[in-house]
This record gives C-alpha cells, sequence and structure tokens, in this order.
C-alpha cells in the first residue's frame, strides 16, 4: 500500500513539476526556434532528476497519506489493541521508503547523469568548434582549435585553478605546414593566453627541436570555461563520486559543500525513512475524522522546513567551511530527535 501511494504521488506532483519545468524549458530555448517536439523532448530528459528532486516530498505526502487511511479504517486502533507499536506500525512503511530510496540511488541516479549531461548539451552554446576539455587518469586534456589550420592538443599533469597555474605541460601543435611536439616544465593560464616557460619544441616533420625560455599560445578558453567544464558535480553518477572528487582535491576546486551533496545522495535512502518517521510522528496522533487538511498542511510543512534545514546547512558549511561529515550529522539527527519526541508522546498518552 505504501508503495502505491509512493508512486501516485510521483505521478502526480511530478507532472505538476513538470508542466512548470515545461514552461521553463520553451522560455530557455525560445531564441533558438524550436518545434513543440524539441521542447517535449527535453522535458522528457528532465524527468529522471525531477523524481530525485521530489522524492523527499513525495515520502512526506504519502506518509501522511497513508496514516490517514490505517486511521479512518481504525486499523491503527486494531494494530495496537494486538500488541502493536507505532515502531512495528511503522516497519513495512520504512521497508517501502528504504527500497524505493534504493532504486533512485541505483538507477534514477546515473540515468539522471547521462540525461543532464545531454540536456545541457543541447541547451547551452556549443564551443565543440573552439575547444573541449576532459579529465582522464587524474589528467587534463584539452583540445583547442585556433582556427580550421590550427589545433593544439594539451596535456597538463598538475594544474592549480585557483591561480591557473600549471606544470608538466605536453603540447602537440597541428597546422597546415607544420606539425610541433612542446614540452614545458610549468605555465600560466592568463584570459586566453598560455605563457610557458622552459619550452623544448620538437619540429615532428624535420625531426629538429630548439629551447626556448618563454612561449605563449592563444586560446579560445579562460580560466571559467576550464573551472565550469570539471566542477560541475551534480552531474556526476554516484560510483563515479570517488574519482572526481580526487580530481576536484587535485585541481584546488575541492569544497566541503561537493562531499556533503555527495553524502546526502549516497545516503539518501536512509534519510527518506528518517523523513517518513517523522511525519508518523505527526500524523500518528491525528483522531478519526479529523479534517485530512490539517494533517497534510503539517506534512508539507515538514518538507518545507526539512528543505529549508538542508540549504541553511549547506551555506553554513560553505561560509564557515564545516566539515562535511558534521554537517549531515546535523541534517540526519534534528528530524530524528523530532520524529523521536513525537512518537515518544503518543505512546505515552
Amino acid at each position: 500500500m505504501k508503495t502505491k501511494y509512493i508512486l501516485l504521488n510521483i505521478f502526480f506532483i511530478g507532472l505538476f513539476v513538470l508542466l512548470i519545468n515545461l514552461l521553463e524549458i520553451s522560455r530557455m530555448i525560445e531564441e533558438k526556434n524550436s518545434s513543440i517536439f524539441s521542447i517535449m523532448y527535453l522535458s522528457l530528459l528532465k524527468i529522471p532528476t525531477i523524481i530525485i528532486d521530489i522524492i523527499p516530498f513525495v515520502i512526506v505526502i504519502s506518509t501522511a497519506f497513508i496514516y490517514r487511511y490505517l486511521i479512518n479504517n481504525n486499523e491503527i486502533i486494531s494494530l495496537r489493541n494486538i500488541g502493536f507499536s507505532l515502531l512495528d506500525i511503522y516497519k513495512p512503511i520504512a521497508a517501502a521508503i528504504f527500497f524505493t530510496g534504493l532504486l533512485i540511488l541505483f538507477l534514477l541516479n546515473p540515468l539522471s547523469a547521462k540525461l543532464e549531461n545531454k540536456f545541457d548539451k543541447i541547451t547551452t552554446k556549443d564551443f565543440s568548434d573552439q575547444y573541449s576539455i576532459n579529465i582522464k587518469n587524474n589528467k587534463l586534456w584539452i583540445k583547442n582549435i585556433k582556427n580550421l589550420e590550427e589545433k593544439y592538443f594539451i596535456n597538463i599533469s598538475n594544474i592549480d585553478l585557483e591561480n591557473m597555474n600549471a606544470k608538466n605541460i605536453k603540447i602537440i601543435s597541428i597546422t597546415k605546414e607544420d606539425n610541433y611536439f612542446l614540452l614545458s616544465k610549468k605555465g600560466k593560464i592568463t584570459d586566453k593566453q598560455f605563457n610557458l616557460n622552459d619550452v623544448i619544441i620538437l619540429d615532428i616533420d624535420n625531426d629538429e627541436y630548439e629551447r626556448r625560455k618563454n612561449l605563449t599560445l592563444d586560446l579560445n578558453f579562460d580560466k571559467n570555461n576550464l573551472i565550469n567544464s570539471i566542477s560541475n558535480y551534480k552531474n556526476i553518477p554516484f560510483y563515479k563520486y570517488k574519482e572526481h572528487l580526487n580530481s576536484l582535491k587535485k585541481f584546488n576546486l575541492y569544497s566541503s559543500k561537493v562531499s556533503l551533496f555527495y553524502v546526502s545522495t549516497i545516503i539518501n535512502p536512509f534519510f527518506l525513512v528518517i523523513v517518513g518517521f517523522t511525519v508518523m510522528g505527526f500524523s500518528g496522533k491525528f483522531k478519526k475524522n479529523e479534517s485530512f487538511f490539517t494533517v497534510l498542511f503539517i506534512s508539507i510543512l515538514i518538507g518545507f522546513l526539512l528543505f529549508l534545514l538542508k540549504e541553511i546547512i549547506t551555506s553554513l558549511t560553505i561560509t564557515y567551511n564545516i566539515h562535511f561529515l558534521l554537517s549531515y550529522l546535523i541534517i540526519f539527527s534534528i528530524p530524528l530527535i523530532i520524529g523521536l519526541y513525537q512518537i515518544i508522546n503518543i505512546e505515552i498518552n
């Protein structure tokens, strides 16, 4: 029954959010004169992300609905009379919530990351004719297309993206007339120029080389382009979190906010169980024939407050550089304590 309520709420809440998202997408791509089919296709790409975003509210509202059903049909009273506690009644509900959380983590999270990347490629400006930036084996690989007759393939073993200082740089320069291999110990990217120091230039065609103290290459990208290409941590599937964190740390882009987001995603099935537990603490005390709108209002308010709590803790984590585990412990503990307090009050009364 709990699974049925979860699916129904995902459908109705998701449909409502999807319609709002449809308007946003149409506004976003209005300059491209896209057809209605393009807008619908982009909306479909957002469905896994929408489900992931609304699932805490789905758990909140579906839990309120199922306790209303149990109370109105006297099932809570019957179960209590034969010796079941509220925790016993919650166990199968918690199992359904936890299973839903696992499905979202293992199925929707990777699917959402893949479709979000596809969505970004369609809706953002395409720079593939100017440059492309990738991380592979903890190294930065860049293809810079200066023009149709000149390209740079850049490999950087180490770069600090805060000050744009790079070390151990290898570059292949391909032009219509000549091909060169460049090796530099260090360099710095300023604006759209790559200033190299201690450069060895090998003329591949003539098998000759020369040394230069300094060399400047013109690029089609700057610091912001690099950072945006690397630091989009929300579009990474959960099984690549560790690899991406290592890359962010290496390139000096790491923050506790990223780890907090990743921990929240991985432990989300447990957190959803706690969310349902908190709602049970409020819904379980209502009597038969009591206005359900009161229960629903309180449930939605709980969902909003939990969302607000996560936003506040995330903001404090960034501002005061709080360790991400402490931040998540606070996010996890507050609804648990509130739920326990409510359950104890119900059991005593």
